[in-house]
């Protein structure tokens, strides 16, 4: 069951904002990938990501959100980072 969000919970870094910017990611983007994301836990940050599985799942409107991964900081939840990458070796889940 995916995770019901309405708005980003977790607050953005400076960092994560400008990566965001400098990477073409949408904060609506996180939003999705914090929602229907898989997630790995390790014990400096949590990693969420979409990729073809999620898409598969929820549907197409996930499409622009493939490749997107979210860090997570473990105390607080703030967005750390944002990157693109279609590998999710990673995250295995």
């Amino acid at each position: 069951m995916a995770r019901q969000i309405t708005e980003i919970q977790n607050p953005l870094t400076h960092h994560a904002s400008h990566r965001m910017s400098e990477r073409s990611i949408k904060e609506w983007q996180v939003e999705q990938v914090l929602t229907y994301g898989r997630a790995a836990h390790n014990r400096k940050a949590i990693f969420y990501a979409v990729g073809r599985k999620e898409v598969k799942e929820y549907g197409k409107f996930l499409e622009s959100c493939q490749g997107v991964h979210v860090l997570c900081s473990p105390k607080d939840g703030a967005v750390i980072t944002t990157y693109r990458n279609n590998s999710l070796k990673s995250l295995k889940h």
